[in-house]
């Protein structure tokens, strides 16, 4: 059976530098978009030739700032991937926005070109927050483009911040719910983390700001699980919250040990090329100017292409997918190695973890109950241990 393929696009620019963040993102002016097309068309060309016939499932446009693409390279992109392989009828394609006035001006267009979910970067909803976020746009503006984009987008989404220098669980509470009111079916909610090379790592070494506690953490994480299941949302990923169908699809393809095959300046693969038995683990150079030049001369900007062993791609498949409510399961085993759990597992070993109370055991499925969901970390690396030996390589 043909593996189903997921196409991730990196757009590398944005207005500005964030504080927290640690993405691959760029600020320049005067972006050849024109060039950028012609390269993003050449690398997915490359890659169609390594993958070969696959129908692709979800689509997602990530940066950077995606939406200060023209609408010219988001259409001639989703064009090439359509040339190229078999596109899902109900493929969803999804785009991440900054929530400018001038940026929410594009999302007709952006329907019009294909794009059919929208995932848009607010990260707080008061001004004092967000300034000191770094983010451009103030909580007016914010909740207009987010009533613009349910306009137009059946499907839309938007990512907040919490746990925040001297933000309180009532501010956050207050917060939450005034963000479920405006009617979107999927939420990402991410505390703030203090990532090395960031503005803010300085800053915190410095002791400009101070973060809250790790119990103060905890409870920030219990009132956001509490407030969002009141309000019919499941927490279906670590970060992210979604109404029954509306969970995003791309996203749950990484989590659940899909192919997915990055394109652009600092994007990451996890695939299967010309029929390989090992899957390859792809990452792209960073530096957008250097990837230009690289798939100019090469037809990709490779940086680093490896082969993952099979006791590498176990450890992973379970890293990523225990941190999901719903495991690790049979399928996602039988799709790579053609065997299910107990040919995986010594089960006498998860069984010793099942009556502590850290994993249930179910047909066909091994994952960590809501109870146990703080201590994630521990409990994979014990059920990495439970692993059998390397037999069914």
């Amino acid at each position: 059976m043909t593996k189903p393929l997921s196409i991730y696009i990196h757009y590398p620019f944005c207005k500005s530098k964030c504080p927290y963040c640690d993405f691959n993102s760029h600020v320049k002016d005067g972006v050849d978009h024109a060039n950028f097309l012609r390269c993003y068309e050449r690398e997915l060309e490359f890659f169609a030739a390594k993958v070969g016939k696959r129908k692709v499932h979800t689509i997602f446009f990530g940066g950077g700032t995606p939406s200060l693409m023209p609408i010219f390279l988001v259409e001639g992109i989703l064009k090439k991937i359509s040339d190229l392989w078999q596109v899902d009828e109900n493929c969803e394609i999804s785009l991440e926005a900054n929530p400018t006035s001038s940026e929410a001006a594009k999302f007709k267009a952006l329907q019009g070109v294909g794009i059919n979910r929208l995932s848009i970067g607010i990260q707080a909803l008061n001004d004092a927050d967000l300034k000191f976020l770094g983010r451009e746009h103030s909580s007016k503006e914010a909740m207009e483009v987010i009533e613009i984009a349910a306009k137009i987008f059946d499907n839309f989404s938007f990512d907040l911040i919490y746990a925040r220098p001297k933000q309180t669980l009532a501010d956050w509470s207050q917060e939450l719910q005034r963000a479920i009111s405006f009617g979107t079916k999927h939420l990402s909610l991410y505390q703030l983390t203090i990532e090395k090379g960031t503005k803010f790592f300085s800053q915190f070494a410095r002791k400009e700001f101070e973060m809250p506690d790790e119990n103060l953490s905890a409870d920030f994480y219990d009132l956001t699980n509490q407030i969002t299941s009141d309000a019919g949302f499941e927490l279906y990923e670590i970060s992210n919250y979604a109404k029954k169908n509306f969970e995003c699809a791309h996203n749950l393809v990484y989590w659940q040990g899909g192919d997915y095959l990055g394109i652009g300046a600092g994007a990451h693969s996890r695939i299967y090329l010309d029929e390989e038995e090992n899957r390859s683990a792809i990452t792209m150079i960073s530096e957008p100017i250097s990837w230009l030049k690289k798939v100019e001369e090469a037809g990709a900007g490779i940086q680093r292409l490896e082969k993952i062993s099979k006791e590498e791609l176990v450890e992973e498949l379970i890293l990523m997918g225990l941190r999901l409510p719903q495991g690790i399961s049979d399928q996602i085993f039988q799709t790579h190695f053609g065997k299910n759990l107990e040919q995986i597992f010594d089960f006498k070993k998860l069984q010793v973890l099942a009556d502590q109370g850290l994993i249930e055991i179910a047909a066909g499925e091994i994952k960590i109950p809501d109870r146990s969901r703080l201590l994630t970390n521990a409990i994979i690396s014990k059920v990495c241990e439970a692993v059998c030996g390397w037999e069914f390589i």
